[in-house]
C-alpha cells in the first residue's frame, strides 16, 4: 500500500469520525430542545445544522432556548405587563401592552393563547441566526 492510498484511508476515518460526532451534537441538542421549537421545522434544522462546521455546532450548544412552558407562565401571571412580549422581542408590542394593562385585557388574552407558538417560533429563529451560510460546509461529491 503506498503512502497515497494510506493518507486518503486516513483523510476518510477522519470525515467518517467528523460526521459522527456533528451527528452527536445535533441530535444531543434537537433533543434537548424538541418541546420549546416547531414540530414541523426539526427536520429542516437537523439538516442545515448537519451542514454547519464543528465549531457552529458548539456554540450551538451553547444558546439557551426559551422553555415554553415558562413563557406561559411569564404570560399568565405577568401579562399585562408586556413582559412576555419583551422576553420573545416584541419590545414595541411589550410596551404598548405594558401602557395599556395587556392592551385592555385583549392583547393579554391573546397572548395566553398564542405564547407556545410564539415561543417556538422565537427559539426556531434564535436557531436559524447561528447557522451562518458563510461558513456552511457542503459534502463533496
Amino acid at each position: 500500500m503506498s503512502n497515497r492510498d494510506r493518507r486518503r484511508d486516513y483523510d476518510e476515518e477522519e470525515r467518517e469520525q467528523l460526521r459522527k460526532q456533528k451527528i452527536a451534537l445535533v441530535d444531543r441538542f434537537l433533543v434537548l430542545n424538541q418541546n420549546d421549537l416547531p414540530e414541523d421545522k426539526i427536520t429542516f434544522l437537523r439538516s442545515n445544522m448537519l451542514h454547519c462546521s464543528l465549531h457552529k455546532l458548539t456554540d450551538m450548544q451553547k444558546l439557551t432556548c426559551r422553555r415554553v412552558h415558562n413563557m406561559e407562565f411569564i404570560s399568565l401571571l405577568l401579562g399585562w405587563s408586556g413582559i412576555d412580549r419583551m422576553l420573545l422581542g416584541d419590545i414595541g408590542l411589550g410596551l404598548l401592552k405594558l401602557c395599556t394593562f395587556g392592551g385592555f385585557g385583549l392583547m393579554m388574552v391573546y397572548d395566553w393563547v398564542m405564547t407556545p407558538h410564539k415561543t417556538r417560533y422565537y427559539n426556531y429563529l434564535q436557531v436559524m441566526s447561528v447557522i451562518d451560510y458563510d461558513d456552511y460546509e457542503y459534502e463533496e461529491s
